[in-house]
């Protein structure tokens, strides 16, 4: 491990576990609100669908203004029947050295959520349908079933697997190194606690999202524990499949300081490209939101990836800044920086990108 990887470690660590008090959705909404993700999501590890919670907190907390009489959208068309959906459109330039600039309008993604209640609190059927920018895509679809109590369900189909922060950026580097983001679903099935302060959730899927090309079974984990201020989890990820498989392990957490949310994150993959030659990579994120004027949120990020922890100086960092900003209800405006630092060699790995974002949900 060089100098870098213990730097990094050290300061996840310190963010994860410090647990004093302080003098949309997001992981960093979530530690604002001291609440586990699913208060504002139906998936039991965030993303996806609102929650009546969600709904309301979007509309009423989340909103720089909101116009209109005072009836809320909750999602529930009926009492067994409830939908949303998230329209994203972005233009985005580039700078490259030796390539010049680029410039690109698109819409980058529509999404489509239906959730029908079959058995109030006991039985559910959740489906996550992509229309936008390609054919028509199931992200997710599964048939979930909870305890009497709510607190324990298990569920079976395809969904995203439970491991690190659910971040909405899936560029970040321990989303595009460990392969778990919007990108990627697996088939099998899952389940877990999720009640008061603990979310325990696992699966066991087919591997066929895995991003490790060739399938095979895997297993994932996530632990989370939340207080008001702090929270803390770990992440385990196995795939097994015929170029050798792979093996994560994940630490991560947010911290809320005043008006301040911070969130860490730090992975440590192996992949077992050949028999006898494992291939050791790292990846960590370091994040801040300071909440002003309001509810202006200016994101500071600064990612690092060693996708070869045996060779040297083949590193990478991203540093990033954010401006977040929803003016009404049912719309969040991003604008944003980003500068690459990298290879030298690489001139992709030295970009700089300039972004404006649209988001548009219900």
């Amino acid at each position: 491990m060089n100098d870098h990887r213990y730097a990094w470690l050290l300061a996840a660590v310190l963010t994860i576990a410090s647990a004093w008090q302080p003098a949309q959705g997001e992981p960093y909404l979530a530690v604002q609100k001291g609440m586990q993700c699913s208060s504002c999501h139906s998936n039991p590890a965030g993303g996806g669908k609102r929650t009546v919670y969600g709904n309301v907190f979007a509309q009423s907390e989340l909103a720089a203004q909101r116009l209109g009489d005072g009836k809320l959208w909750t999602g529930e068309i009926t009492n067994w029947l409830a939908i949303g959906g998230d329209l994203r459109a972005s233009f985005v330039s580039t700078d490259t050295p030796n390539r010049g600039s680029t410039s690109d309008t698109d819409f980058n993604r529509g999404t489509f959520y239906l959730e029908a209640t079959l058995i109030p609190n006991i039985l559910s059927v959740y489906v996550d349908e992509q229309f936008s920018p390609n054919d028509f895509e199931t992200r997710e679809a599964y048939l979930r079933v909870n305890s009497r109590d709510t607190k324990w369900f298990l569920a079976a189909g395809e969904f995203y697997l439970p491991y690190g922060l659910r971040l909405q950026d899936d560029t970040a580097f321990v989303r595009q190194a460990t392969g778990i983001n919007f990108a990627n679903t697996d088939r099998g099935a899952f389940g877990g606690y999720n009640s008061g302060a603990w979310s325990v959730i696992a699966s066991v899927t087919d591997g066929s999202g895995s991003g490790q090309g060739n399938g095979g079974n895997q297993f994932s984990m996530a632990v989370n524990y939340v207080q008001p201020s702090w929270r803390t989890g770990v992440s385990f990820n196995e795939v097994d499949n015929d170029d050798g498989g792979r093996t994560m392990f994940g630490l991560f957490g947010g911290l809320r300081t005043g008006s301040v949310a911070w969130l860490a994150e730090v992975d440590s993959i192996r992949d077992h490209a050949a028999p006898g030659i494992p291939i050791d990579s790292f990846a960590a994120m370091l994040e801040a939101n300071w909440t002003f004027l309001g509810r202006n949120n200016l994101k500071f990020s600064y990612d690092y990836l060693d996708p070869d922890t045996d060779l040297s100086e083949d590193h990478q960092v991203r540093y990033s800044i954010v401006w977040e900003l929803s003016p009404i209800q049912f719309l969040q405006s991003r604008i944003g920086f980003r500068l690459y630092d990298g290879i030298p060699q690489v001139d992709t790995q030295n970009r700089k990108t300039f972004f404006v974002e649209l988001h548009g949900f219900f």
